[in-house]
């Protein structure tokens, strides 16, 4: 399991259960355990700072590279 935390404030954004050791370009709906995000109509914004994540598509979140970090580590195939 990682955590996905805001790149500007810090803030925990989701816990996700990650698989493999690729880049994190978006996130599918069923691998996420805990969502602290706020959600306006497709968008997807910190709670803490308001920054914008990313944008919700029919089965996963397309997160923007460099609004957030990651902690923890990735199960292996």
């Amino acid at each position: 399991m990682i955590t996905v935390l805001c790149a500007s404030c810090g803030a925990k954004l989701f816990r996700y259960q990650k698989i493999g050791k690729g880049r994190l370009l978006h996130c599918w709906k069923n691998r996420i355990s805990s969502n602290h995000t706020v959600r306006e109509g497709d968008d997807v914004y910190c709670p803490k700072c308001g920054q914008h994540i990313g944008v919700v598509e029919t089965q996963w979140i397309n997160i923007h590279g460099g609004s957030f970090t990651v902690k923890g580590s990735a199960l292996k195939k």
